[in-house]
């Protein structure tokens, strides 16, 4: 109180001294006095500022909030770097000063949330190493040392980057402000004495000392260059080409976590931006990087440890870097960020809270958690401003005294300590138990452990106790959790991986132990960690992911062919930890367009081992293929989704495959060739395709048919090609992509055999000799293969031409008496070629799907002509709608 009442009088002084009347006003009213009473009170910091520019702060109470942040903004972006070093300096003091006040009066009244204070802190800092760095580089080229760019003031080759809050335009109120500063000799031209190194280092010094010395007017930013690579024996400016070879070679994970939020901010902000373009590779991995996760846990431990931090506690509570600080906050973020931002471009992001929101949407986190975090941040760093704002100090702690809480409630507008020490203590356990619950393994007894690996001898308390867990084969099981511990495999090898088997050994066993077969299941999993490279951090996916681990038993125990698939391609790995793995499948245009983007995004990448542009897209295809067939795998294997939407998924994606293939081929034929002439060729899928069946097995049952209308008919372009041998040629080209196998895996088994006269028939049929066979020489067989017929792309036209011949074939009258036989000898044939009387047998058993789908086919064929409805491709649908016709 006695703080407010003296500033509140020399306040007055100040405004009668400046014949300020609408200050000295506003001083006189209620409102005005508990504005400034609780300025003064709470924060000498802030009560020097107030006083030292009594104009500004006359501002503050008769300007609205836009109009005095404009002016200040306006100030600093309208400023001639061209100005004095002596006057570059005082001037950014004084908007510093402007800014810190306008800051603080705005965040502690509600005129401005939090963030968009750290935003204003961080335009600050934004216009004065702009500036600074502008007004140093023309001094440089005044003084001959460097010749101005053609390019503009701009174009140096030298430039600044922002780092942490900074970078991410969220500083808080005393922050110092992390830079690295780069520069490119290609760029730039050095006329003077000695080197360019020696040039830029100086300019360096130089914008160091004009922003964060003292003198009479205050300081700008405290500033920090110790982010930059190898701090300790590189000189404070560092060429471009050092920086990209030392992140190559020796980047660690938290450069990359601090590169994330880098930012040019001043000289050649399209150098620095070419830099950051340039590092893309090393701060994201492609592959999902749980190696990088596990060492900033490892780091958030190690802060832990050394400030310790036990169980939470209001008084002195660091609100940073305590349990369930900000840092836990960041830090969860983070993590998503290093080992999701390879695949998912939006998590590349700077702002925490967009990241937050991202990591909503994208699935990473559930609605409720996000709040509570979101929530945490924001009263946090409220916390962290009042704290500062007090005496301009970087602290983040909370006072140890009761005194001492008290003044910090009341400056956080709060009742009383106990208030602030509830909302404290709340937020804390809340952040860290989401942090651990996410991060860290769970608690838990871990006996079984021990007793396998805790000594040179196995406990005798071993084998009982995984005898109880399910495992009918102890021994073998102890040889291999052993072979593990020891690094038998590639993916065991490290001392990191070694460790985190120790430490959740017990859980493995349990996840097995519910499996039908656990021994066979065990094996499976050691088989599969066999194919592993060591870059896979297998056990540390497991630690950060408990439900992985369940997830990953399910397969080895219950599904040997999603097991093998998964041991031939790793990378499938990455697919599960990506939260919309067990969302609904897309439908077949969602398909097509998720396809087209991830060829997009791989169309840049360069190839290798000799493989040419198409191959390489060929390969792109297979790997996404894979990665959706995969994934509707495990959804049946997790009763996610019914059979049918299996089969159907399977289906769409394989459409999508031939679609965006037939449209590779053709393309590539046509530039070579030129395009043919009339409506180009469709591809019509039959069989477990056509009905959209498919099952993890099918084939592809396909057949071509191409509009040619004449016999010697030649494409327009350079090389002519007849239209058929068009056609054929981009019919070979289509199979023989779909049956390549590529890095991915293959794609598809292609079957023609269903094409006018089979095997003996040309690879494409054109529309009229697809017609005359079907009037003419087609077998009644034939005729019941066409029930599944469905045209897969293709011309709009020439698709509904087939489509319609194809009904017309469907629906013609036949004698009833003579399909049934023809259709029951066709079935007799297929017994004797396939017999089985196994009931598991389910194809080609009697009463087996064989016997369905001849029945559903004879039946739409007996009634079509009467009841057309009753042609609806699969057999069960085939049923329903029989059915539906009596």
């Amino acid at each position: 109180a006695d703080q407010a009442e003296a500033g509140l009088e020399r306040l007055r002084d100040a405004a009668a001294r400046a014949g300020d009347a609408a200050l000295g006003a506003a001083l006189d009213t209620p409102a005005g006095s508990t504005f400034f009473s609780f300025l003064f009170g709470n924060s000498p910091y802030l009560s020097r500022l107030l006083l030292r520019d009594p104009a500004f702060t006359g501002a503050l109470v008769t300007e609205p909030p836009a109009a005095v942040l404009a002016g200040v903004r306006g100030e600093l972006a309208g400023a001639d770097p061209a100005m004095s070093r002596d006057r570059l300096m005082k001037f950014l003091r004084l908007r510093r000063s402007r800014v810190a006040v306008a800051a603080a009066v705005y965040d502690c009244f509600g005129l401005c949330g939090v963030m968009e204070c750290a935003e204003l802190l961080s335009d600050m800092a934004d216009h004065a190493v702009r500036l600074t760095a502008a007004h140093l580089l023309l001094e440089r080229a005044r003084r001959g040392d460097l010749e101005p760019p053609a390019g503009g003031e701009e174009s140096w080759g030298y430039f600044v980057l922002a780092m942490g809050k900074h970078g991410s335009r969220e500083l808080n109120y005393s922050s110092d402000i992390d830079l690295i500063v780069l520069y490119d000799p290609e760029r730039v031209r050095y006329t003077g004495s000695k080197t360019l190194r020696d040039c830029f280092v100086r300019v360096t010094r130089d914008l160091v000392a004009i922003l964060q010395s003292r003198t009479g007017d205050g300081y700008v930013f405290r500033t920090d260059l110790r982010l930059r690579p190898d701090a300790s024996s590189t000189p404070t400016a560092i060429t471009v080409e050092f920086a990209r070879d030392y992140y190559d070679r020796f980047g660690r994970t938290w450069e990359r976590t601090a590169m994330i939020k880098a930012r040019p901010v001043g000289g050649d902000v399209a150098a620095g931006n070419a830099f950051l373009k340039q590092l893309a590779p090393f701060i994201w991995d492609e592959a999902l990087d749980f190696t990088s996760v596990e060492e900033i846990r490892s780091m958030s431990q190690q802060i832990h440890d050394f400030h310790g931090h036990g169980a939470v506690r209001a008084p002195g509570h660091d609100v940073k870097l305590g349990r369930g600080g900000i840092r836990e906050i960041e830090f969860f973020v983070h993590m998503h960020q290093l080992a999701y931002g390879g695949r998912n471009r939006r998590l590349r992001g700077a702002r925490l809270l967009a990241m937050l929101q991202t990591l909503e949407d994208e699935h990473h986190v559930m609605p409720r958690e996000a709040a509570t975090l979101r929530d945490s941040y924001l009263l946090l760093r409220r916390v962290e401003h009042r704290l500062q704002m007090v005496n301009d100090d970087q602290t983040q702690k909370l006072p140890e005294s009761a005194d001492g809480l008290e003044h910090a409630a009341a400056f956080m507008g709060l009742a009383s300590a106990a208030e602030l020490s509830g909302l404290i203590e709340t937020t804390a356990r809340e952040v860290h138990d989401l942090y651990r619950a996410r991060f860290n393994v769970p608690e838990s007894e871990q006996d079984l452990s021990a007793a396998i690996l805790g000594g040179p001898e196995v406990s005798p308390d071993a084998v009982p106790q995984l005898r109880a867990a399910g495992f009918a084969a102890p021994e073998a099981a102890i040889e291999v959790f052993r072979g593990w511990a020891e690094g038998r495999h590639e993916a065991t090898a490290s001392e990191r991986a070694r460790t985190i088997i120790r430490e959740i050994l017990h859980q493995i066993i349990a996840a097995l132990g519910k499996t039908p077969d656990p021994d066979r299941a065990l094996a499976r999993l050691d088989k599969f960690l066999e194919t592993l490279p060591q870059d896979i951090s297998f056990f540390a996916m497991l630690r950060a992911h408990t439900w992985l681990l369940r997830l990953i038993a399910d397969v080895m125990g219950s599904a040997p062919r999603i097991a093998d698939t998964l041991g031939g391609n790793h990378r499938l790995l990455q697919a599960v930890l990506d939260p919309s793995f067990f969302l609904p499948i897309p439908d077949r245009a969602a398909l097509a367009a998720e396809l087209e983007q991830f060829l997009e995004e791989g169309a840049g990448g360069a190839a290798g081992g000799g493989e040419s542009a198409g191959e390489r897209r060929i390969g792109r295809v297979a790997w996404w293929a894979g990665d959706r067939r995969f994934q509707v795998g495990v959804q049946t294997l997790e009763n996610l989704i019914s059979v049918d939407e299996a089969s159907a998924s399977l289906s769409h994606v394989a459409a999508v495959v031939v679609r965006t293939l037939l449209r590779d081929v053709t393309a590539e034929l046509a530039a070579q060739h030129g395009a043919p002439p009339g409506a180009g060729c469709a591809v019509v899928a039959l069989g477990k395709l056509g009905a959209e069946e498919m099952t993890f097995e099918s084939d592809l049952d396909l057949l071509f048919v191409a509009d040619v209308r004449a016999d010697r008919e030649l494409t327009a372009g350079p090389r002519p090609l007849e239209t058929r041998r068009f056609y054929a040629r981009a019919a070979q080209r289509l199979i023989a992509a779909l049956r390549s196998r590529s890095s991915a895996g293959p794609l598809y088994e292609v079957d023609l055999r269903l094409r006018p006269s089979g095997e003996s028939g040309p690879l494409v049929t054109t529309l009229a000799a697809f017609r005359d066979y079907h009037d003419q020489a087609a077998w009644t067989w034939e005729h019941m293969a066409l029930t599944r017929a469905r045209v897969l792309c293709g011309d709009a036209e020439l698709a509904a031409t087939v489509g319609d011949r194809i009904r017309e074939v469907l629906t013609r009258a036949r004698d009833p008496e003579q399909l049934r036989v023809q259709a029951a000898r066709m079935r007799e044939r297929v017994a004797a070629e396939y017999p089985s009387a196994d009931p598991f047998e389910l194809k080609y058993v009697r009463g087996g799907l064989v016997d369905l789908e001849f029945t559903a086919q004879y039946l739409q064929l007996r009634h079509a002509a009467a009841a057309p409805q009753v042609l609806a491709g699969g057999t069960a649908a085939a049923f329903e709608a029989l059915a539906g016709a009596g």
